[in-house]
């Protein structure tokens, strides 16, 4: 279900929204949609107490400290860089972002000032990334009409 809502909203709506609406009023409407499904999809989460999305046992693993090799390697560059994480994370959804970095593991409590927070930032960030990537495709799109 996640699936289909990210990618019918990434790859349908976005483009159509963004040529009807335009690059600025079209990136408002976006977020502002965005950030209400995105609201949903986390309070649906934590009301199934569910981990349809393998966030809490990632966190889960990245609080363990008896990990070796690869796995000690990769946690460790997680905890140590909290922002490239971040970024990276960004570029997949809002919600990961948010669910991930929420305290604790299998908890499935809410939002805390600090998770709202963060979950602003994300939902700002992912959508300057798709936002910037469509603009960047229809511009080319009417230019190479134009051009033939």
């Amino acid at each position: 279900m996640r699936w289909m809502i990210n990618h019918g909203f990434d790859y349908v709506l976005y483009p159509i929204i963004l040529v009807w609406l335009g690059n600025e009023d079209g990136a408002v409407v976006l977020t502002i949609l965005a950030t209400i499904i995105n609201v949903l999809i986390i309070q649906v989460y934590d009301w199934s107490e569910t981990d349809w999305l393998l966030i809490e046992k990632i966190k889960h693993m990245g609080e363990q400290e008896d990990h070796t090799g690869w796995k000690a390697h990769f946690f460790k560059f997680v905890r140590k860089n909290k922002v490239l994480t971040f970024l990276v994370l960004c570029a997949d959804d809002p919600v990961t972002v948010t669910l991930y970095f929420r305290k604790g593991s299998y908890q499935y409590n809410g939002m805390s000032t600090r998770d709202w927070k963060i979950f602003i930032a994300s939902n700002i960030v992912s959508n300057l990334y798709w936002v910037g990537g469509w603009v960047f495709a229809i511009e080319l799109l009417k230019n190479l009409f134009k051009f033939f």
